[in-house]
């Protein structure tokens, strides 16, 4: 850091002191002499890397000889970048690391990995800590953990129901349908590229149910055979052969239903891979049943007749108890097949009820659903050029603020629910803008049946006080939105005033809605810039805007004179004034800027200024000029009434007021439109072949309409 009075008063710049260094700290090969005896080297070894070598470089010799050094005239110290990026976690400094993974790699081996690394380092670096704010491993354990009890508890169940109404040997082999499919399903998944994952996970969650359903309705109707006289052989013979026409047709319209979901494109192109782990995991057991169960029932030990044991003593109590249930339903049914005429208004009233309730609002309807998940983020941006310490600032009181209301929640719960907060300055994801004026606050919350995320973060929104809020440029609180914002919409026009004019009236009116939150624009605004502008003594001077501004950037930008490498890192020797000479807008008119002669003015003699904001970014689409209006809602229930609002109170008038701006619907809706249009295609396709399917098993096209 140079000393501005120095310059003067030994008459040089930023160039000659750069220079000095680049020559002077220099590490190079003056070539070899070869003797008869061996080769000698020529080098000059004076590079520096220490704070101590580089204020001893010499910068010049006076008129009287005496030797100015770089310690003369600046103040020499060896010191990280000036990017203001902190991270705190639970109150301590931390440096956080982001970890991911390629589409070929093992979640599991990653975080088994690193748990061994983490334990390994803290064991030998006590004064060091690495904890983990997060890995999706722990999710994935929790939803296998929940495939598995489902798993188990639904062989349980089968086993145990129909043990208790056909036979224990028979309920074993029904109950085998569901880890026959699903070893079937994942042997065709590594094939199709599948992988466990929360979705694949999902759609075996989903039909466990539905496995067993085939093989009980035929399971049941051999055993019916069975009972009549008939050997094990011919009871499974006949008995699926009399079942296999509707049993089939049952499990392949569930299969065309399912295969929508292969044609959905979007985001929501994951869910195939629960439509493919439903599907195959069906098909598989349509092969169990028809081929495996069958042959089972058939052997002469799997088919017993009724003894008398306590077993079957209990069994005949309660099947005397079903049949009383059957009697009843059988009354109930007769009356309403007698009375059929008048019966078949009830599902079409209840139709109508509910078309009634969707379009009073009693029932709401949302492009997608608000999933909790085990955090919530808050990010902010203030005005661009807002120094750090005001944003640390906010950081610290929301950090009171959720420190205050997780007590308030222990007392309720008798439970702490936050496991870790990690404040950040200087970055964000969401908003997609970085610098000392933004941060970020990451809230790590226990999974729990107690409060849901999205009410955490309601609470602490309204926590925050508002005036807090309004001198913010930017603020979300909540989450990742995977789907989009709840309310997007983009304006475009080549006329920039209008455009700002219908982003500020567009903003104002959303704003004044109740259900929405956070509304904001990603056109941004820049810092405040500056604008030097000579004046006609400058050139009279000899100077022009390229010497002037070089001489303001080297003074307060800096001027990189050399890089250095010590160790693994790369050092860079940057000049430029002391802290104290450059941090007001009183340091910039005096500076001194020098001409062709020698002589030295202050800026302020040779030139104008004058302060505007700049531009961070200008946005398009298509080549028009566009600027994005986005908004979060309180409730995401609400989403398509919004939507329908807006446009209905805002986007219908929009061309009356601003005739050369044009509007598009995007986020949310958007996704869901596009996603829309195929499911809608898919979705007629798979009803016709529903119909088809059933018409053919009924021989009656009428039937297959009813169901």
């Amino acid at each position: 850091e140079i000393d501005e009075a120095a310059l003067l008063r030994y008459n040089i710049n930023f160039d000659r002191i750069s220079s000095a260094i680049k020559v002077s700290n220099i590490d190079i090969s003056g070539g070899s002499i070869k003797t008869q005896r061996d080769e000698i080297i020529i080098r000059s070894n004076n590079r520096n890397t220490t704070t101590e070598g580089v204020e001893n470089i010499v910068v010049f010799s006076d008129i009287n000889g005496d030797i100015v050094k770089l310690k003369d005239i600046a103040k020499v110290a060896l010191e990280f970048s000036d990017i203001p990026i902190k991270s705190y976690v639970n109150g301590e400094r931390a440096i956080n690391f982001l970890i991911k993974k390629t589409p070929d790699e093992d979640i599991k081996k990653i975080a088994n990995s690193m748990q061994a690394y983490i334990t390994k380092f803290n064991n030998e670096n006590p004064e060091y800590e690495i904890v983990t704010l997060f890995q999706f491993s722990d999710m994935l354990d929790q939803r296998i953990e929940t495939l598995s009890s489902n798993l188990l508890i639904g062989l349980l169940l089968v086993a145990l129901i129909l043990g208790l109404f056909l036979s224990f040997r028979l309920s074993i082999w029904v109950a085998f349908g569901i880890p026959f499919s699903f070893i079937g399903m994942l042997s065709i998944g590594v094939l199709y590229g599948i992988t466990i994952n929360m979705i694949s996970l999902f759609g075996m969650i989903l039909v466990i149910g539905i496995l067993v359903d085939d093989g009980i309705v035929i399971a049941e109707n051999i055993y019916s055979h069975f009972q009549r006289g008939k050997s094990p052989m011919k009871a499974a013979l006949d008995g699926t052969m009399e079942v296999i026409t509707p049993v089939f047709t049952s499990v392949i319209t569930t299969v065309f239903a399912f295969a929508t979901l292969l044609f959905v494109g979007g985001q929501m192109e994951m869910m195939q891979e629960m439509a493919f782990c439903v599907i195959v995991a069906l098909l598989f057991s349509l092969i169990e049943v028809f081929l495996i169960l069958p042959s089972h029932l058939a052997s002469k030990g799997t088919l017993t007749q009724e003894g008398t044991t306590k077993y079957h003593k209990f069994k005949q109590k309660v099947e005397k108890k079903v049949n009383q249930l059957r009697d009843g339903y059988t009354k109930i049914n007769t009356n309403f097949v007698k009375n059929y005429r008048k019966h078949v208004w009830t599902p079409v009233a209840m139709m109508v009820i509910v078309i009634i309730l969707l379009a009073t609002g009693v029932i709401r309807w949302t492009f997608f659903p608000s999933v909790p998940f085990n955090e919530v983020k808050i990010e902010f941006s203030y005005k661009p050029g807002e120094r750090e310490f005001r944003t640390e600032n906010f950081l610290w009181y929301v950090d009171s603020i959720i420190s205050d209301y997780h007590q308030e929640l222990i007392e309720e719960f008798n439970d702490t629910l936050f496991t870790d907060v990690s404040l950040s300055v200087g970055f964000t994801e969401e908003l997609g803008v970085s610098g000392p004026h933004v941060g970020s606050i990451r809230l790590a919350i226990k999974e729990n049946e107690l409060i849901s995320t999205i009410d955490i973060s309601n609470e602490l929104q309204k926590r925050i006080h508002p005036d807090s809020i309004a001198i913010m440029e930017k603020i979300s609180v909540g989450g990742f939105q995977q789907f989009g914002k709840a309310v997007s919409i983009s304006l475009q026009s080549e006329d920039d005033e209008e455009l700002k004019s219908a982003v500020k009236w567009l903003k104002q009116g959303i704003g004044s809605m109740n259900t929405v939150k956070e509304v904001m624009d990603n056109g941004g605004i820049g810092s405040q810039e500056i604008h030097i502008n000579l004046k006609e003594k400058a050139y009279a001077l000899g100077l022009n805007e390229a010497t002037v501004m070089k001489q303001i950037r080297q003074g307060f930008f800096g001027e990189e004179a050399q890089r250095l490498i010590i160790g693994r890192d790369e050092v860079k020797i940057w000049l430029r004034y002391l802290e104290s000479d450059r941090n007001s807008i009183g340091d910039l008119s005096k500076v001194k800027i020098k001409t062709i002669n020698g002589d030295t003015y202050p800026l302020e003699e040779v030139a104008n200024y004058e302060y505007k904001r700049g531009r961070v970014k200008i946005n398009h689409i298509n080549g028009t000029k566009e600027i994005r209006v986005d908004a979060s809602l309180y409730n995401s229930e609400f989403s398509g009434e919004v939507n329908e609002q807006i446009e209905r109170e805002y986007l219908s008038v929009l061309k009356n007021n601003f005739p050369n701006v044009n509007y598009k619907i995007m986020g949310q809706a958007e996704e869901a439109a596009d996603s829309g249009k195929r499911l809608g295609i898919a979705f007629l396709i798979s009803i016709i072949l529903i119909l088809l399917t059933m018409a053919l098993n009924f021989k009656s096209f009428y039937q297959a309409r009813l169901i």
